[in-house]
């Protein structure tokens, strides 16, 4: 009798350790936590959680968690060695307003908590379904993760990256309507500088020139926009300097943006959050609330581009 115990005690354990040995030989190690999918999935979150509202909808959210693993599996391939001669955008890696680390880096818990409050369970649950409900998925181009840049609201219609200094072999990063960004609180920004402040910003980018506050705005000649209305090559005396040159000196919401003068101030309008180039969050966010799929809003705002599991 004892020895038919022992054997179906035996036979019990073995059965539930079954599984989790194969699992084991499978993954090379132990399955649960320890690995570098779950650990990226993890990363995955957190960095969606910097990046975006909580209570945008699922599928915005979804087509949002795409995008940041990509940028991820992008930077580890480079980290890896892996050669890649194309420069990335300003803050195209973030997407944020003024790109900033808390973005790149993602949220922790504290920083989820102090944000988020009462709604932090809620909040991360949903993050969590969105990441966990897109597995895995990246966007490609001839087989390699897309630089998937994405900004807060475009300027009625996000940008060309042919039409880009700098960003022209982006080809996937082309030109689309986003009409309803124009309904995104802060999309429309007036401010006034004093002209001393004014050319000081932006002396650093003309060193060759000596700025004279006295003549701005109007020495200050914008030479190119693109079909976004975005600025692309501003002047100076002789030199030329790059419209994200600008923005970012002068601390602008984009680089679609317009100069005058008014009571001996230069005043400064901008249309749009962020570099205007790729995922629209805002113009996604509507889409998803008529009923677009995440795989939809990711294929209007990339063209030419795969979602494929990594």
């Amino acid at each position: 009798m004892k020895e038919k115990v022992k054997f179906y005690g035996s036979l019990f354990i073995l059965l539930i350790f079954i599984p989790y040995l194969v699992t084991v030989y499978l993954h090379g190690g132990l399955p649960f936590g320890t690995g570098v999918d779950e650990q990226t999935e993890a990363q995955v979150t957190a960095r969606l959680a910097a990046q975006i509202p909580a209570d945008y909808e699922m599928e915005c959210l979804k087509a949002q968690a795409v995008i940041v693993r990509t940028n991820l599996y992008r930077e580890m391939e480079k980290e890896a060695g892996a050669e890649d001669g194309v420069g990335q955008t300003e803050d195209a890696g973030s997407g944020t307003d003024t790109g900033t680390e808390a973005a790149d880096e993602g949220w922790d818990e504290a920083q989820m908590r102090e944000v988020w409050g009462d709604d932090y369970g809620r909040n991360l649950e949903k993050l969590q379904e969105a990441v966990e409900e897109t597995e895995g998925e990246i966007l490609t181009w001839e087989g390699e993760p897309i630089q998937a840049a994405f900004h807060v609201a475009s300027s009625g219609k996000t940008r060309n990256a042919a039409e880009v200094p700098g960003q022209e072999a982006y080809t996937y990063l082309q030109g689309a309507d986003s009409e309803e960004d124009i309904r995104r609180p802060g999309f429309l920004y007036i401010g006034y500088m004093e002209k001393a402040e004014f050319a000081a910003a932006l002396q650093q980018l003309f060193p060759n020139e000596t700025m004279d506050a006295g003549t701005l705005p109007g020495a200050l000649q914008i030479v190119e926009r693109d079909s976004a209305g975005y600025v692309t090559r501003v002047q100076y005396g002789t030199t030329i300097a790059n419209g994200e040159a600008v923005r970012a000196a002068l601390g602008l919401n984009s680089a679609c943006f317009y100069l005058s003068e008014l009571e001996g101030k230069i005043r400064i309008v901008t249309k749009g959050i962020g570099h205007g180039l790729g995922f629209s969050q805002y113009g996604a966010e509507q889409m998803a609330k008529r009923g677009s799929s995440y795989r939809e809003l990711l294929q209007y705002y990339y063209r030419d581009v795969k979602i494929e599991t990594y």
